[in-house]
């Protein structure tokens, strides 16, 4: 069942019982007479929260504490973990050889974005050294890095090869590089004063004079990290483009519903410790009368501002919602031009402004998510919204009965005005009749206060004939058209509150002309 049809389920669905209760007249058939039976069909209240139990897709339904029904539609727009920001330091500083050529060298690391960090833990990785000589002597090696530490201890190796003998390959030390070192719970904290990462090396001749290698290398991969504080640069996380599909009008023919108070609610959940902002490159609704519209705010402009955990807060998730309403935004204007869908495509820059002061930090496990969810509260108006729906119908069966006459009594609590008219349907889809002369007024809204909830309910009663002329024509019917129009009270001037608790209560019985 569509969305639409929510309203139509509850008004008119019980209306089209009576063209489809003829089980009742079971065990006349076979009767020789010309007579008239008045017959009973329907007694029924039925309200907005029993039809709704009908839906399959309950969880696009709320009740709010007041008791008005809101449709929500969600989607996710970006979900981003610390694998993105991470991938851009293993690039930096993996597979790629460092030779160190002096006895105490910084590393040359430049990072993307102006990254720059305070600290960093390895979650896992491998560490390969070695070197070479060309002295006569033996020498003896320390290779050290004294900001890459694990418990208070640097990480430091030693290793000694023999004198050169002047000719072939120079003593070389090479078993770093088939047995490497697993750097998992190392961390990595620059020099206070230079903001640097070095490397240093002693080597020391078997006379005990200091000297220099030939050659020395170095090499990180397969790098992992489980924390980085610092300035993480300021980087564009791609959200990517999707579609919210609306199927409240899904039945729509004409006519306007204005939403009173809808909103877009972006859900944000955030545990990067880093000043983060959306940045939306494209939100627009795409109408039932073909139109695009944009959605309009400072806040699209500008953007919005994530929450997020300090460095004191490492591990914590912050939430906010950020609500687009009608106060901050075209919003209302939007989704009430009949939305069927909502394209959208959202962005999130990290430290947008650009402020170097501001230290951050990322685990392994930090992540955010936002996620969009259009709310639709059925407060608002609406005047002559019309719309078309067909059910399954069949007479042949009952081929005895020649007249009927229709008898509808309702009482109403809803705030609608309801009109129907229905078209019956061969299986070409031909119309053979209409339900009635004209579409008219089956329903009254209900008296309504000043805040559009209604008061009193209001009986309204319909005569629905059918001669013998027209009950033929409409016997091969294989389907039934209805269109309804739904409108507020005072001609659609009024916006109304749609509650769960309201009810349309539905007398139908039938006299019905039968001969043999």
């Amino acid at each position: 069942m569509k969305r639409l049809t929510l309203l139509s389920a509850v008004l008119i669905v019980l209306v089209l019982a009576a063209c489809q209760r003829f089980d009742e007249l079971d065990g006349i058939d076979s009767a020789d007479y010309d007579a008239e039976y008045a017959l009973p069909l329907l007694n029924s209240s039925l309200s907005i929260k029993d039809a709704l139990e009908e839906f399959e897709d309950l969880s696009t339904i709320i009740i709010d504490a007041d008791g008005v029904i809101h449709f929500t539609y969600k989607g996710d727009v970006i979900t981003q973990n610390s694998d993105t920001i991470f991938k851009r330091i293993n690039e930096t500083l993996s597979g790629v050889p460092i030779f160190v050529n002096s006895k105490r060298m910084a590393l040359p690391l430049e990072f993307p974005d102006g990254l720059s960090f305070d600290k960093l833990v390895f979650k896992e990785g491998k560490f390969r050294w070695s070197f070479q000589h060309k002295h006569p002597d033996p020498v003896s090696f320390e290779i050290t890095m004294p900001q890459l530490t694990k418990d208070g201890q640097p990480l430091s190796f030693t290793a000694s090869l023999p004198g050169y003998s002047g000719t072939g390959t120079p003593p070389t030390y090479l078993l770093s590089l088939a047995s490497p070192t697993d750097l998992a719970g190392y961390e990595v904290i620059p020099d206070p004063v230079t903001d640097s990462i070095y490397v240093e090396y002693e080597l020391t001749r078997s006379n005990g004079q200091p000297d220099t290698a030939s050659l020395v290398g170095i090499a990180f991969d397969s790098l992992r990290f489980s924390y980085m504080e610092g300035y993480l640069g300021v980087q564009e996380h791609k959200g990517g483009r999707d579609t919210i599909v609306i199927d409240f009008f899904d039945n729509w023919v004409r006519g306007d519903i204005y939403f009173e108070d809808p909103t877009v609610v972006f859900n944000i959940e955030n545990s990067f410790g880093i000043p983060t902002e959306s940045r939306v490159k494209v939100f627009e609704v795409f109408t039932v009368r073909g139109d695009i519209l944009p959605l309009e705010s400072q806040y699209v402009t500008d953007g919005i501002s994530f929450p997020y955990p300090s460095i004191d807060e490492v591990g914590e998730i912050k939430r906010e919602n950020f609500v687009f309403n009608k106060q901050n935004s075209n919003i209302d204007v939007i989704l009430g031009a009949g939305p069927l869908a909502i394209d959208y495509d959202v962005d999130a820059v990290t430290n947008p402004d650009s402020n170097t002061t501001i230290r951050g930090f990322i685990t392994d496990s930090s992540y955010y998510r936002v996620r969009v969810e259009v709310d639709l509260p059925l407060y608002g108006k609406s005047f002559d919204f019309i719309g078309r729906d067909t059910f399954d119908i069949e007479f042949t069966d009952y081929e005895n009965v020649h007249n009927a006459e229709f008898k509808l009594v309702t009482v109403n609590g809803l705030p609608l005005d309801v009109g129907v008219q229905g078209y019956f349907l061969d299986e070409s889809g031909a119309v053979l009749d209409s339900l009635f002369a004209t579409r008219q007024r089956v329903i009254e809204s209900a008296a309504v206060n000043g805040e559009g909830v209604a008061t009193a309910p209001t009986e309204d009663v319909t005569y629905i004939d059918y001669p013998d002329a027209r009950f033929d024509r409409v016997r091969p019917a294989r389907r039934l058209a209805i269109v309804a129009s739904f409108s507020t009270v005072n001609e659609g001037q009024q916006s109304v509150k749609i509650l769960a608790e309201q009810a349309v209560q539905v007398k139908l019985g039938v006299i019905l002309g039968v001969r043999d």
